[in-house]
This record gives structure tokens, sequence and C-alpha cells, in this order.
């Protein structure tokens, strides 16, 4: 309960005020997301090994929380350790 009431209140506090946090990373933050560094998450959106958004002009990637979560979960396999 004591861990559930500190994520809670720590959410709160890191979440801007006023708005729900967006799904969407562009590069840097999908870097700091998967604590990848530049060169591994660009060889991975060259390789198309990662799920990516493409602006239309070619300009700027994007990324959604939900596809790299589930891009991890198929990419790393459970060590059973995991709850």
């Amino acid at each position: 309960e004591l861990a559930e009431r500190t994520a809670a209140l720590v959410t709160t506090r890191l979440a801007p005020a006023g708005r729900a946090e967006s799904p969407w990373l562009d590069f840097e933050g999908a870097m700091a997301y998967l604590a990848f560094s530049r060169d591994r998450l660009y060889k991975l959106t060259a390789a198309r090994a990662i799920p990516f958004r493409k602006k239309h002009d070619g300009q700027g990637l994007l990324f959604h929380r939900d596809e790299l979560d589930r891009w991890v979960e198929a990419e790393y396999e459970s060590t059973g350790c995991a709850g």
C-alpha cells in the first residue's frame, strides 16, 4: 500500500499540471525511455527493427510508449524473476 501511494504521489508531481502525459515520444524521449544510446536507437530505426513513425516530410521520428513496451517484451527474454 505504501509503494502504491508513493508511486501515485511521484506520478502526480512529475506530470505537467492540467494535462495528461502524451504517449508519443520524440527521438530524445525514446532514448531516455529505453535507456538506449543515440547510436543504438539510430541503428534500430535505420534497420526498421523497432516500431516508430516518420513524419510525411521525412523530418523527425515519433515513438509510441505502448509499442515500445510491446517491442521490449518481444525482444528481451524474461528471466522468470519479474513479478
